[in-house]
């Protein structure tokens, strides 16, 4: 897998060595520090360092598209249920249909076919279609689901409605629809079944379960046999084979395995395509905190969008918070459900190239400032108060001062204003080596972007929970507190997993302009800035060490209305204290 030969000056073992620690560097974090000591020796004993870039670009090359092959083959390989599909235009003429929907809405419409108009029998559920569709169109909350009436009078879930252009782009590539979206156009996307000419039985509303029967099939949804859910759930098993009855009715299934099937061919479908519930089915207040958070999406003036999840109670005091680098919009349930409880309204906004958010590849602070002001405004969110963690910090200070006395409070938490302080320059860049996931992930962008990229790219095509789990623990290496909180809560190491492969799920562009934007240096402009700036950060956080902020804080001039430091606590120290951030926050 050597590829092509290297020019004779460089065919020495060292450089030999190097290509092939490249292979296990690409996929293994663990060997980053040791691929940046190696590079150092090269350098050092006065070899040419760009033959041996020519080098692994090559390999690196090699290894890129056979990621992309495996990647781009690994949802036919491990597919689950299949989907079918139609996609009609904007005077409902049928642009392009699936033999299987074809299938399932035929009881429902006069004759489905390419270019015809779209048709239903039934008055009531072609008025029932429109208004999803328009709906849809008009930028709901995501997806909203098709519900049609049988002849029996009783209603049935179908399937989704979404706007074609809202389709990710990988199950967009997995239905075969054209790129770029048609301008317009609804998607109907359903999973598809071999009962497909049972339309009378299939995807019954499984928000049509009471309580009791949604927690029960939940739990055998999860797994567990109706004895042990019946255990679970503190009911008899008498009371369980009531209520599976029941609910089999509902659904029109009469047995466990295919009511599993069903309940986890919606879910897989509703996750692939971003799914919201459809509004007349929301409560006013409190939105859910529990289960599948839908991301929701809000359309720029240059035609990007950016992704959001709504937490806690609609009518509540508006709380925008900006994650760091590497996580998405997801957050840890028991902090979704703080939120609720506490009375605010908390937007978790994903920035441009992170999560589902279309990347920007002239993103700068300032123009993201921009992107919050429409995404405000869009909302119709006035007055708001502002959060940062991390990495998010420098893009909050930035809206903040763009948005003057719309921002009442700019809370940053954990707060990092910088690269790391043990990368070294480029001029010293053997003084020492580089500690931590996090230093030694900026030496390279620094030194060797094009070594990065294609490793990143490499990464994300093998990106699995089981992959990500220890590269959370190596991140927070450095930060003791840090791992033993993550080690002792594994609902939080969870949503870590989750936030991090959903941030780069779709693209790293996010994540490595981002860190260009750090490596540049931070030059804000602060001059707006009217908010009260508040300062929290864990004394024994060992990303951004204290004495570290202090001096970051003092470059940029900003002086914090309040500065709290939580004795013990590391970087992850909001995980333990968001109540009392919460409260902060809604004291103003």
């Amino acid at each position: 897998m050597r590829g092509r030969p290297l020019p004779d000056e460089v065919s020495r073992p060292d450089l030999a060595v190097a290509l092939d620690a490249i292979y296990g560097y690409a996929t293994d974090p663990e060997n980053w520090e040791e691929m940046n000591s190696l590079l150092d020796e090269i350098a050092a004993a006065g070899a040419d360092i760009a033959p041996l870039a020519d080098g692994m670009r090559a390999h690196l090359s090699r290894a890129k598209d056979l990621a992309r092959r495996l990647h781009d083959a690994q949802p036919e390989q491990n597919a689950g249920p299949s989907y079918c599909h139609m996609v009609v235009g904007r005077d409902f003429r049928i642009l392009e249909i699936s033999d299987a929907a074809a299938v399932m809405l035929s009881p429902f419409c006069k004759p489905l076919q390419s270019g015809g108009l779209l048709s239903f029998t039934d008055p009531e559920n072609a008025a029932r279609f429109r208004a999803l569709a328009s709906a849809a169109g008009q930028g709901a909350d995501g997806p909203v689901l098709l519900r049609l009436v049988l002849d029996s009078g009783d209603e049935a879930v179908f399937g989704y409605l979404v706007p074609e252009a809202s389709l990710p782009d990988p199950f967009r590539r997995r239905l075969g629809l054209p790129s770029p979206a048609r301008a317009g156009a609804i998607a109907f996307v359903a999973p598809d079944r071999e009962a497909a000419s049972d339309a009378s039985r299939m995807y019954r509303d499984t928000f049509g379960l009471t309580p009791a029967e949604a927690r029960l099939a939940a739990a055998l949804k999860d797994g567990l046999a109706l004895k042990e859910a019946a255990a679970h759930l503190n009911i008899s098993v008498n009371t369980a084979r009531n209520q599976i009855k029941s609910v089999f009715e509902k659904l029109g299934v009469n047995r466990q395995g295919d009511l599993i099937r069903h309940l986890t061919e919606l879910t897989q479908l509703a996750a692939s395509i971003g799914n919201a519930e459809d509004d007349a089915a929301k409560p006013a207040a409190p939105v859910p905190v529990s289960g599948d958070m839908p991301c929701s999406f809000t359309m720029l003036p240059d035609g990007r969008r950016l992704a959001w999840r709504d937490y806690g109670v609609s009518h509540g005091v508006p709380v925008v918070l900006l994650p760091s680098s590497v996580s998405s919009s997801w957050i840890w349930e028991q902090e979704a459900e703080a939120a609720a409880r506490m009375g605010l309204r908390y937007i978790v906004v994903e920035r441009p190239g992170t999560g589902a958010s279309t990347p920007d590849p002239d993103l700068t602070f300032e123009s993201f400032a921009r992107d919050l002001e429409h995404f405000a405004d869009a909302l119709g969110i006035g007055r708001f108060r502002l959060m940062a963690r991390s990495s998010a910090s420098p893009f909050a200070l930035a809206a903040a001062a763009h948005l003057g006395p719309r921002v009442e409070l700019l809370m940053l938490t954990s707060t990092r204003l910088g690269i790391p302080e043990d990368v070294p320059g480029r001029e010293n860049r053997r003084a020492q080596k580089p500690k931590g996931m996090l230093a030694s992930f900026f030496n390279n962008l620094k030194r060797y972007p094009w070594l990065l990229d294609s490793t990143l790219f490499i990464l994300r095509a093998k990106m699995s929970r089981n992959f990500i789990r220890p590269l959370v623990h190596k991140f927070f290496e450095p930060s003791p507190a840090d791992v033993a909180l993550i080690k002792a809560t594994p609902s939080l190491e969870a949503a870590m997993i989750r936030s991090t492969m959903e941030a780069v799920a779709h693209s790293y562009a996010g994540l490595l302009r981002e860190s260009q934007l750090y490596l540049d240096g931070l030059t804000l402009d602060l001059s707006g800035l009217t908010a009260p700036v508040l300062v929290w950060h864990g004394e024994a956080d060992g990303i951004v060490p204290l004495d570290e902020l202090k001096r970051r804080l003092a470059e940029l001039g900003i002086e914090p209305s309040e500065m709290r430091i939580f004795p013990g606590d590391g970087h992850c120290f909001l995980n333990r204290h968001y109540e009392a951030a919460f409260a902060r926050l809604l004291a103003g």
